[in-house]
């Protein structure tokens, strides 16, 4: 896979993704994601980018605290 950006190559890596969203923030490490490996910019595949919105919805839902940090592989079939 080449970058949109640059068209440098792009590599498989896990990232931390986070997204503050209505005054509580959500931390999901371990997220895997593709990195041009010259600009650093970063894309999810649609089946990773979906799981994110899963999870972030439900955190959004059932945290009592306004920070939470999970682990993408551990509450993500």
């Amino acid at each position: 896979m080449k970058c949109g950006i640059c068209k440098a190559d792009m590599e498989e890596k896990r990232v931390t993704h986070t997204e503050d969203v209505n005054n509580s923030v959500v931390v999901i490490r371990n997220v895997p994601a593709q990195i041009c490996t010259e600009c650093g910019n970063g894309w999810y595949t649609g089946a990773v980018a979906d799981k994110l919105e899963k999870t972030v919805g439900k955190v959004l839902k059932t945290a009592l605290t306004k920070i939470a940090v999970i682990d993408f592989a551990g509450n993500v079939a």
